[in-house]
Order: C-alpha cells, then structure tokens, then sequence
C-alpha cells in the first residue's frame, strides 16, 4: 500500500560524509527532516537539529577539516547542540504533532533518503554502539536512488546532483548544508509524483539475526560473503550481527571460524542478503568493537559453505520448529543418556 507521507531524511557525520558517510564511525552531528504529503504534493514542515557528539578523549576539535569542507557546518553550533538520543525524541515528537506518529493512529510514512548510508550506516549503528533505542520506524525507508531509476529506467544515477540535473532542475545554494539536501530531495519527490511513480514497496532493515543451517549443497553467492578479522574471542554470533547492525545478514549468516582444536580464533564468514549490503560492510574495516578494530574483507560462497556447511537434517527440522540456538557438545560418555545432557545443561 502506498505511504500518505514521505519524510526526507539528511545526517551528516563529523568526519567523511557523501559517498563515504559512516565509513570512519565518526558522530552523527546534523540531522534533518522534511515532512511531505504524498497525497497533496507538497512540502508540511522541515527541521534541522545540530547534533552534539560525545566526547572524544584524544581530540579537543568536534569536527575534522574534511567536514568542515564538505559541509561549510559551524563547530560551535555543534558543540552547542543536542545529544543524539534528544534529538531522535525531538523528532518523536514531531511526527506526533503532525498526526504522522505510528504509535498514536498516526498517517502512513516512510523515510526516503539519497542513498543507503544515512540510515544503514549512521543511524542504526551509532544508536545500537551509544545503547540508543532506535524506534522501528528506521527499520524502513525508500532509497531515491533506486525509485528513480526504477521510474525513468537510467542507471546514470550517482547523488542528488545527478538527479536535478537528469530533471532540468535547479539545486538551491543559498541555504545550509542539510536543509539544501532535504529541499533538493523534496524537488525530485515532487517531480516523481507528478510524473506518475508511485512508492510503493520500501527497502527494509533486519531487526535481528535469525538462526539457521547452510547445507554443503546450497549456492551461496560469492558477492554476498565477507570475513571478519580480529575479532574478541569471546564473540557470539549476535555481537558479529551487531557488529553490522543496519545491514542485513541472511537467515544463519554468520560462521564462526574454529582452530584445530575446536577453539574460535577470532574470525568469521559473514553472508549477506546482497551485494550491496557486503559492499557496505567491506566499509566498516577498521571499525571496533571496544577497543580493537575489526578488518573486514571480501570473501567467497565456498569460504562460507566450507565453515558454515553442514548436512545435519535433524539440526535443520529442529530449526524450523522454532528453536533457537543448537550447541555442540563434546567428550560426553559413549552411555550419555538424552536426560543426562539435558540435566547438564540446567542453570541453577
């Protein structure tokens, strides 16, 4: 069903932003909105929120010099701000006053944003890091991108810029970084509506890992597959998801890797959904968990069956009742009873 609004969607991070937004992990410090109504074609409201970031011990400056560039944003401005978690309740409560609010019987909307990288790759996971919780409304949004390619069928499409100019329109230079990017997406949104595309199926972000077996016979894409560096030890498949949170990772995606001797030796063989996804992943090298950074590089279909394979049709059937978890004992007496091994696994 199609959406009554569209709310356009701009972050910028203090550090690369563009193409290359959220590959460095630095804060989020600007965000903007513009609220249109799909039905009437037309601009309701817009509002800019400057974002301050935490702290960070090993520099005095808020902003690096690369963001001062590309953005032209004042550092006191920032410094002067909001902490994320306000402005993201800032915004709940802008979509209540303008009856668009999911939770209160609210209008259908939806996010659209100039590409991937403002939800995926900054809000999802600089929430999930500051233990922010994100409302399940980021867990959709249409990429302009893709609805206008999809529509006028080019695929010379690369930013904003290249749309206005596919269009014959004019971008607007006189106001801010942020709001610029909003206005010029609600100029594309009008001229996409007009012409007749209607939105209709969003991209969506998974919420959480979903448990699974890969059979040593199933095809498993070669562009959908990364290995994962460095990891703590101790890493369970939900921290590795977590890890990646914002991108989506197939049912039973993630393969630890074990020594010889059955230990985890801090890699693992992450599948994604798709292409795109393992492409924003390859740029999240270099990123943490806690205090060591995670390398992060292509890798191969038969990389993730050779780990993650196996023919286990039992574990499968088990799976696919609704269980969650399968372990793997071993040592266990030749004469171990089903009671036995249940009665070990008991916490008291």
């Amino acid at each position: 069903m199609a959406v009554s609004y569209l709310v356009a969607l701009f972050c910028a991070s203090a550090g690369k932003n563009g193409e290359e937004l959220g590959s460095d992990e630095e804060q989020v410090i600007l965000f903007v909105y513009l609220l249109y109504d799909v039905t009437n074609n037309k601009v309701v409201a817009l509002q800019q929120h400057y974002v301050k970031p935490q702290p960070n011990e090993l520099s005095e400056t808020v902003l690096t010099e690369e963001c001062k560039t590309e953005t032209g944003l004042d550092e006191n401005m920032i410094k002067n701000g909001q902490p994320l978690d306000h402005v993201l309740e800032e915004f709940d409560r802008f979509l209540y006053s303008k009856g668009v609010h999911p939770d209160h019987g609210g209008k259908s909307f939806c996010f659209v944003s100039d590409g991937p990288n403002h939800i995926r790759q900054c809000f999802h996971p600089e929430t999930c890091n500051k233990n922010i919780n994100l409302p399940a409304y980021f867990n959709k949004y249409y990429d302009l991108r893709k609805e206008f390619k999809k529509y006028y069928k080019t695929d010379v499409i690369k930013n904003i810029k290249a749309m206005l100019d596919y269009l014959g329109l004019e971008g607007d230079q006189s106001v801010e970084y942020g709001v610029r990017q909003c206005q010029e997406m609600a100029s594309i949104v009008h001229r996409l509506i007009n012409d007749g595309h209607v939105f209709g199926e969003s991209d969506i972000v998974s919420e959480r890992l979903e448990p699974g077996i890969c059979s040593k016979n199933e095809f498993v894409d070669d562009n959908s597959v990364v290995r994962a560096r460095g990891l703590p030890w101790q890493s369970s498949d939900q921290d590795i998801a977590r890890f990646f949170k914002g991108l989506n990772i197939s049912k039973g995606g993630v393969a630890l890797c074990l020594s010889p001797q059955g230990r985890r030796n801090g890699e693992a063989l992450v599948r994604f959904e798709s292409e795109e996804h393992r492409d924003l992943a390859i740029r999240r090298h270099k990123h943490h968990i806690g205090q060591r950074y995670i390398e992060v590089y292509k890798a191969t279909g038969k990389d993730f069956i050779n780990v993650a394979g196996g023919s286990n049709t039992e574990a499968q059937a088990f799976l696919s009742r609704g269980g969650q978890v399968i372990i793997r004992m071993r040592g266990l007496p030749f004469t171990a009873t089903t009671q036995q091994v249940y009665t070990s696994l008991q916490v008291f």
